[in-house]
């Protein structure tokens, strides 16, 4: 997972086809769809990356 938009495991349910309906919190509060440390773990790196990012404002 490298992006908010990939899959964070098999478990997640967000696609192109079936996009998530809570998408903006499961990327700063996730994942909604699924209880999983590991993927949390991931969209935090993702957070800390863009964090670092004067430009970029998550919320």
């Amino acid at each position: 997972m490298e992006k908010f938009i990939d899959h964070c495991c098999e478990k997640c349910t967000h696609t192109a086809n079936n996009s998530c309906k809570d998408f903006v919190k499961c990327c700063v509060e996730g994942p909604i769809c699924h209880e999983d440390s590991s993927c949390a773990e991931k969209r935090k790196a993702i957070i800390e990356i863009v964090a670092l990012d004067d430009d970029f404002v998550i919320c």
